[in-house]
């Protein structure tokens, strides 16, 4: 995946050196800590107390993500919200009480712990500036509506303007219907052209002008459209040891669009690549019916189908760079862009090399104060740089409006039966009248085809309002469809409904419903364990040709041990497991690996040595001249 603008988003105006106090000293969050004024502590004690700290804040989400499984800790939740959902259903709740919102696995970054930070100190300069930055897209996507257009002198952060498309937006408000890219396109980018020549006339340079049009109306509009299947991404994001922001994919992706492709080939709400989408067999066929003809399904745009895909990619790919955040921009830019901002990273700071560092500093730095230097080696580009903080301020867009268990989509993904074959009509007049089965909300009134039919966008079929299954949609049901799975969905207790009648056709019946993806910490092995203390060591910037070697041990015996048992867990490890290889089997990887190693050992190495000679010759003088004073 390279820094791809999809055809059907436009391409924000952003003045690419954007940054408040980006002018300032870089530094590591590491050495801002060890050498800040207020610290008057001996610096090795505080050192190594700040040190293991860092460590278990950076590297616990990672702790608990590589085995697929995160722990079940207690949850700091404000009075104004909701509990967290439990395994069973429960009372509506929001996600700004959840555990795994990234203000709390990240709290370093997205919990206001800069907030306090004295101004002046130039050692904090590019984390403010990345807190403003987050503070834009907060207000890009929560506040500011699809007419509004806001302007910034990036040197300061320094709100300039909020212009409103005033004729538009009564219109809106009017109808209730518009179309968006009508609105963007030519409307808001002419009048951003026009603003942007305005503050340059009035001295801010070009390059500094940062233009942010709001997105607060499809960010809600995303959000209705994730409602039956929000509980999933959640439930999946915490097996997978991810934190919320990797649930937002869709939104800054797509605004959850399922039928959506972009100008590279980017398919689903997820926009996941057709390479990724067969590496996890997320295919496109044709289904015959029963008029003999032939129905499309293109499996990418069920999100039941392309959700896990989506997030297995976000685990590996975060896996492969040590880290969440950068791992969710790799899903953007790709993991070689991640290796080169870290390279750029390394190489800045080679005068005082990050030994005890962490790659999460060096994302922060890149997105920031480092970002012109990183765009100059990479294809990192502004969409890039923007990624994860539009998936935080979507997230926060949205945070604290009310999930209710009871509204998601309940269902089983279906197979038929080697050898057997059942058409759809037949299927759906045994379940005609049944009015123990739930079709899901807003189907009132709908025939049981056109129920099918919403159940399944997946699959082109054509519409009906006779209440009748058209010859050219009643579809031949069998095991495979050109040679692929054909994987249909029923509603919750369809499946027990057919059997009653005699249809016992069907094989591979997985459930989704409240008890989909939650943690089973029994399926934890050892060598799962040490796939997550390589991927810790990764964090710290372990990318060596040694930690490659072991990498390449585990894929084996994670792949066996999936041999053995079958699971969805262990086939899911073993899936991530080899992924990551793949990514650190690249020219990007061993460039990376061998400044890493020079940088953070070899360099280091060799100035401890240097010192200790230096420190044995000053003894040896001082020993000397003792002797000299002795002697007269």
């Amino acid at each position: 995946m390279q820094d791809r603008s999809p055809d059907f988003r436009p391409i924000p105006f952003e003045g690419e050196n954007a940054s408040p106090e980006g002018h300032k000293r870089e530094r590591s969050l590491l050495g801002r800590i060890f050498r800040h004024p207020a610290v008057h502590i001996p610096l090795f004690l505080i050192g190594m107390v700040v040190l293991l700290a860092a460590v278990v804040l950076l590297t616990e989400p990672i702790a608990r993500t590589v085995s697929g499984q995160a722990s079940e800790g207690s949850q700091e939740i404000g009075e104004d919200h909701a509990a967290s959902p439990s395994a069973n259903l429960g009372d509506p709740y929001t996600i700004h009480g959840l555990d795994i919102h990234p203000d709390r696995l990240f709290a370093q970054y997205f919990g206001g712990a800069f907030s306090g930070l004295d101004a002046n100190d130039e050692e904090a300069s590019f984390y403010q500036d990345f807190r403003w930055r987050l503070e834009m897209y907060e207000r890009t996507y929560g506040v500011d509506d699809n007419f509004t257009i806001r302007v910034y002198d990036g040197r300061t952060g320094e709100m300039l303007e909020a212009y409103t498309l005033r004729n538009l937006k009564a219109i809106y408000d009017a109808t209730g219907e518009i179309d968006w890219e009508d609105v963007d396109f030519p409307n808001r980018r002419t009048h951003s052209s026009r603003l942007r020549d305005k503050w340059e006339a009035r001295g801010i340079p070009r390059d500094d002008i940062v233009v942010r049009w709001g997105r607060a109306n499809q960010s809600l509009e995303s959000r209705e459209r994730d409602e039956p299947f929000i509980q999933y991404e959640i439930n999946l994001a915490r097996r997978l040891g991810l934190s919320l922001l990797a649930t937002e994919i869709g939104t800054v992706e797509t605004f959850n669009q399922d039928h959506l492709v972009s100008s590279a080939g980017a398919r689903s709400r997820y926009q996941l690549m057709p390479d990724n989408l067969r590496m996890f067999d997320v295919e496109q066929y044709m289904v015959p019916t029963v008029s003999g003809g032939f129905v499309q399904v293109r499996e990418e745009n069920h999100p039941l189908l392309s959700m896990e895909p989506s997030m297995m990619i976000v685990r590996a790919y975060s896996n492969a760079v040590g880290h969440e955040l950068p791992g969710i921009s790799a899903y953007h830019t790709g993991p070689g862009n991640i290796f080169r901002l870290y390279q750029a990273y390394l190489r800045a700071h080679a005068a005082r090399p990050p030994v005890n560092g962490h790659v999460s500093d060096a994302y922060m730095w890149g997105v920031t104060a480092g970002f012109q230097r990183v765009r100059a080696q990479s294809s990192f580009g502004p969409q890039s740089r923007a990624y994860v903080l539009k998936a935080y301020g979507a997230l926060r867009a949205t945070e604290n409006k009310l999930i209710d268990p009871a509204r998601m989509i309940r269902v089983d993904r279906v197979q038929v039966r080697s050898g057997e074959m059942i058409t759809l009509e037949r299927i759906l007049t045994a379940l005609d009248g049944n009015t123990s089965i739930d079709w899901g909300a807003g189907t009132d009134g709908l025939s049981s085809y056109e129920r099918f039919r919403r159940l399944n966008p997946h699959i082109n079929l054509p519409r009906d309002d006779r209440g009748l299954v058209p010859t050219d949609g009643n579809l031949r049901l069998t095991s495979t469809a050109d040679g692929d799975p054909l994987r249909f969905f029923l509603p919750d207790g369809a499946v027990e409904v057919l059997q009653r009648v005699g249809y016992d056709f069907f094989s591979n019946v997985f459930a989704f419903n409240e008890n989909t993806y939650l943690v089973n910490e029994s399926e934890i092995t050892r060598t799962d364990r040490r796939y997550e203390r390589l991927v810790q060591e990764a964090g710290q910037f372990g990318f060596t040709s040694e930690n490659k070697r072991e990498l390449d041990g585990l894929v084996g015996q994670l792949d066996a041990m999936a041999q053995r048992d079958p699971s969805r867990f262990r086939q899911t490890q073993a899936r991530i497991a080899r992924l990551h290889r793949s990514i650190w089997n690249t020219s990007a990887f061993r460039d990376l690996a061998g400044t890493a190693e020079t940088l953070l050992s070899i360099v280091p190495n060799r100035r401890a040595v240097d010192r200790e000679l230096a420190i044995a010759d000053s003894l040896a003088a001082v020993a000397a001249a003792e002797a000299d004073a002795e002697d007269s």
